[in-house]
């Protein structure tokens, strides 16, 4: 069976994921081109003419900014990039509140009370949850914090150059802050510390919001993936039993089981004469024809041998009509490529045929590989002797060649159809290619109506 089957390749599906993180950053630099385009609408409504100009260019680094972000949403450094842009936007938020209307050390005062910058840095960490990214907003709340701090920091200077506010007369910068928050019976640090305090919570759980929604997404892209590879090499409803528990694929196992060889006749000679483009189209309508005829018979598809296929029917999980459908699955795709066939030569493209083998016998099951490329597989002799007998069809003109083994365990299980049974030659013990003593061989032909 193909790579991955049973554990997805961690790349894959972080892969899946970083491609989310990328449509994330697109959508939310658009979602920040129309919030900056709201506060602009908002900024030449209230603001001042005075300040509107330097709002205005804020407003357009701003932008800039974010677009450099944007852009850098899938470079090799883009953690420091958008780090360094975390770092110019709380700036110019910090920058743009307390930009003065008046006197700059009043205007930082009236901007500190109004919480202005505090607000808008609370908003600016709440925009980079939709970027998708813990890292990101992380970076984000961090720079907003520092600026917050620097904001504080910036008040205080302003204190120290005022000799009263609103009627409150300075003794010192920090006096002055205590005295104008004497109304709301607090401390000027702690009236900061509950800022910083809420900007932290409030970063801590959007980005546990995000890593949750990850986690989230990281389950179902996993699961996908699961049920997506599992569906390609087993039937539907062996699927549905397996994406609940994949685990049971992974300890190896001893049983019965058929399997089964498919194997276009002389395709390799006939492949010279067509471009590889023609080659690979053909190859897959074959393939396209097999592997339902497979599922529609409860079997799996083990590996795609070229054009060839190996199909085993007990697999992943052992059934009494196992051998039973392997017989009828081979004479539903000997009977369909043919018809297939006879509709191509009337088109005027070459014949192909099909040659089959089946053989029931002890398997050995389980996971091959390394840990991130696992390949549930089936080995042993019976499938050696599967290869073969699918090997000797040419030489014995038969569509399909099973061994007495394989006969006997699908009439067990119920027999085969009048039809099927008048199909069937007996060819006697055969030596076997690898195999210490012949065994019994039944031939099945071809309809009579398509030769």
């Amino acid at each position: 069976m193909a790579d991955e089957t049973v554990r997805p390749s961690e790349e894959g599906w972080r892969e899946r994921l970083h491609r989310e993180e990328l449509n994330g950053f697109a959508f939310a630099f658009k979602a920040r081109a129309i919030a900056l385009g709201a506060v602009v609408l908002w900024v030449v409504l209230s603001a001042s003419l005075a300040r509107l100009p330097f709002l205005l260019a804020a407003a357009v680094i701003f932008f800039g900014v974010g677009w450099v972000a944007y852009r850098a949403r899938d470079h090799r450094h883009m953690l420091i990039i958008q780090g360094l842009c975390a770092s110019i936007d709380v700036a110019i938020i910090v920058l743009a509140s307390h930009m003065p209307d008046g006197d700059w050390n009043e205007w930082a005062l009236q901007t500190w009370l109004r919480r202005s910058a505090f607000l808008y840095l609370v908003a600016y960490v709440a925009s980079s949850a939709l970027t998708f990214s813990v890292k990101v907003v992380l970076l984000s709340g961090a720079a907003a914090t520092l600026g917050l701090c620097a904001s504080f920091g910036w008040v205080l200077y302003a204190a120290a150059h005022v000799d009263s506010f609103k009627g409150f007369i300075s003794d010192g910068p920090y006096d002055l802050l205590r005295q104008l928050m004497q109304i709301q019976n607090v401390e000027p640090w702690v009236f900061m510390m509950n800022q910083v305090v809420l900007l932290a919570i409030t970063t801590g759980l959007i980005a546990g919001a995000i890593w949750r929604a990850r986690r989230h997404v990281e389950r179902a892209v996993q699961a996908e993936a699961h049920r997506s590879n599992l569906g390609r090499y087993f039937s539907p409803h062996v699927v549905s039993r397996l994406a609940e528990n994949v685990a049971t694929l992974d300890g190896g196992r001893a049983q019965n089981a058929a399997v089964l060889f498919i194997d276009i006749i002389g395709s390799t000679r006939r492949m010279e004469a067509f471009t590889p483009e023609q080659v690979i189209e053909a190859v897959r309508a074959f393939h396209q024809r097999i592997v339902p005829i497979v599922f529609r018979h409860n079997g799996a598809v083990d590996k795609f041998l070229g054009d060839g296929v190996m199909a085993v029917f007990g697999a992943p999980e052992k059934q009494p009509y196992d051998a039973r459908d392997a017989v009828l699955c081979a004479v539903e795709v000997l009977d369909t490529i043919d018809r297939w066939n006879a509709s191509r030569m009337e088109r005027g493209y070459v014949a192909t045929t099909v040659g089959v083998g089946i053989h029931y016998g002890p398997v050995i099951q389980g996971n091959v590989g390394i840990e991130d490329r696992l390949e549930f597989t089936t080995l042993g002799d019976t499938v050696n002797l599967a290869s073969r007998l699918e090997g000797m069809t040419r030489q014995h003109g038969a569509g399909i060649m099973i061994s007495r083994e394989t006969l006997d365990a699908a009439e067990r299980s119920n027999p085969l159809p009048p039809e099927i049974k008048a199909r069937c030659r007996e060819l006697g013990y055969l030596p076997i290619a690898g195999h210490e003593a012949p065994i019994d061989v039944i031939a099945i032909d071809r309809q009579k109506e398509t030769t």
